[in-house]
């Protein structure tokens, strides 16, 4: 999730717990608990989301070096490849370069 995205879906979150809070207070029967209850499930969803923690585990240096080898068509360089295996990402720099 984006950092946007957490930040609507925790608004939306404090919304329905300010609105549950209402209601649980203004009526009897306690008619405030469901948006109590689907605020506590949008903030648990927003703050244990999988992509913010693998972001959160991700270390710095974990790139490995690939036997394989492009060539830049543009610039005729030979590019060797790196792989983040926490991410799955692949980029391809000329000779001499590391990622981050």
């Amino acid at each position: 999730m984006t950092p946007n995205g957490r930040a609507v879906a925790l608004a939306i979150a404090v919304l329905a717990a300010l609105g549950g809070l209402f209601l649980q207070a203004s009526a009897l029967d306690g008619g405030g608990f469901p948006l109590l209850l689907f605020a506590g499930l949008i903030l648990v969803g927003t703050l244990f989301d999988a992509g913010y923690l693998a972001k959160k585990r991700h270390r710095r240096g974990v790139w490995q070096l690939t036997s394989e080898r492009e060539v830049d068509h543009q610039s005729g360089q030979i590019l060797k490849v790196w792989f983040d295996p926490v991410s799955g990402e692949r980029r391809y720099l000329p000779s001499g370069e590391r990622p981050d």
